[in-house]
C-alpha cells in the first residue's frame, strides 16, 4: 500500500513522532516540569496544563511533517517553555493582536534572486544580546529597539549600549503597548518625539507597557531622524549593504521551534524581530539568522533560522531601519 501513499503522507510518515501514548507524554511533562522548574497551584490547573502539553505535541509533530513536505529537515519543532500553552493561549499572551500592528502597503510580489554567501552582522559589534519580552506582546518594540542599536553603533558608534524597549513600548501609543504596534511609529514617535533613547539601565522593561516615563534630565545615546521601509524581497540586499533591519514575521507556529531550518510557516503577520544575518553557502538549505526576543533558552539561543528560499513567514514583507544620529 505504500506505493498509494501522497506526498504528504510519506512526509507524516518518516517524520519522528513526539506524541504517544498517555503514559509517555506524562513522563515527558514530568521531565518539562523538572527541566523548567513549572509549579502549579492545583490538580485542576495540572490537568489542564497536561491537556495542553499533549495538544503541543501533536502540533509539534504536525509541524515537523510539514517542514519535511516543504523540502525541510525533521526534528525544527519540539518542546519550548511554552509547552503548557494552548497554541492559542501562546498567541494571545507572545504575539500581538489583530487590529494593532498595521501591514506595510506595497504591490510588489518579486523577491529578489538570492546569492551565494554569508553575512553575521553578530561578528562586526553592532548586535547587543538576547533579550526577553516576557508576557507582552510588545515585539514591536524590542525589534525597532534592537534595530536602533544596531543602527546607532553603524552610523555613530554609541559604544553599543542596550537601550530601552520600555521606552519604545511606553511612548509611542496611548493604548498599552502588549497589544502591539509598528517598529516604525517607535523610530517617529517613542525616539525623535524625546530626543533620543535612554538606556536599559536608566528605564529598564517592565514587562508592562504603561504611561511613558521619560526624564528630560537621564541621557539619551541615540537619536532617529525618519526610517527606512526597505523595499519588498530586498532583505538580502540590506544585510549585504546596509545592516541588521527590524522585520515583521507570522510567528504562530514559533511556539513548537526548537532548532535548525524552518520551512514552513502558515499564519499571518503578528511578531516583529530583527533579521542579523544569513547563511547561503557550504548549507544543505540557506538561511536567514532572525533574532527573537524570547530569551536565550528558545530555539538556537534565542535565535530562529528561517528558509532563504521564498519568503518564509512573511520575513521579506516589512523590512525597516531608522536613521541613527547623536542626541
Amino acid at each position: 500500500m505504500l506505493s498509494f501513499l501522497t506526498v504528504s503522507g510519506l512526509a507524516a510518515a518518516f517524520a519522528s513522532q513526539l506524541k504517544g501514548t498517555d503514559e509517555q507524554d506524562f513522563n515527558k511533562f514530568q521531565s518539562w516540569i523538572k527541566e523548567h522548574k513549572k509549579e502549579y497551584g492545583s490538580i485542576e490547573e495540572f490537568r489542564t496544563r497536561f491537556s495542553a502539553f499533549q495538544e503541543i505535541l501533536s502540533t509539534a509533530d504536525e509541524r515537523n511533517a510539514m517542514n519535511i513536505k516543504a523540502g525541510g529537515e525533521d526534528n525544527v519543532h519540539g518542546l519550548t517553555q511554552f509547552a503548557d500553552l494552548s497554541n492559542q493561549e501562546f498567541k494571545d499572551t507572545y504575539l500581538m493582536k489583530k487590529g494593532y500592528y498595521i501591514s506595510r502597503l506595497h504591490n510588489e510580489t518579486y523577491l529578489e534572486p538570492l546569492r551565494a554567501g554569508n553575512v553575521d552582522w553578530r561578528n562586526q559589534g553592532v548586535v547587543t544580546s538576547v533579550k526577553n519580552q516576557a508576557q507582552c506582546g510588545s515585539c514591536w518594540a524590542f525589534s525597532a529597539t534592537e534595530a536602533v542599536e544596531s543602527w546607532g553603533q553603524l552610523q555613530i558608534s554609541y559604544g553599543l549600549t542596550p537601550l530601552s524597549a520600555q521606552q519604545s513600548c511606553s511612548c509611542t501609543y496611548q493604548y498599552n503597548g502588549c497589544n502591539g504596534g509598528n517598529p516604525q511609529n517607535v523610530y517617529k514617535t517613542a525616539i525623535q518625539n524625546y530626543g533620543g533613547e535612554e538606556s536599559s539601565a536608566d528605564y529598564p522593561y517592565t514587562m508592562n507597557c504603561g504611561t511613558c516615563s521619560v526624564k528630560s534630565s537621564t541621557k539619551k545615546y541615540v537619536n532617529t531622524d525618519g526610517y527606512t521601509n526597505a523595499k519588498y524581497g530586498t532583505l538580502q540586499t540590506v544585510l549585504d549593504t546596509v545592516g541588521p533591519p527590524s522585520v515583521c514575521v507570522a510567528a504562530e507556529s514559533w511556539n513548537t521551534y526548537h532548532s535548525g531550518v524552518m520551512t514552513s510557516c502558515p499564519g499571518s503577520t503578528d511578531h516583529c524581530v530583527q533579521a542579523v544575518g544569513y547563511t547561503n553557502s557550504g548549507v544543505s538549505t540557506a538561511y536567514w539568522v532572525v533574532r527573537n526576543s524570547w530569551g536565550t533558552t528558545w530555539g538556537e539561543q534565542g535565535y530562529i533560522y528561517l528558509a532563504m528560499a521564498g519568503d518564509t513567514c512573511n520575513v521579506q514583507d516589512d523590512i525597516n531601519y531608522p536613521n541613527a544620529f547623536s542626541p
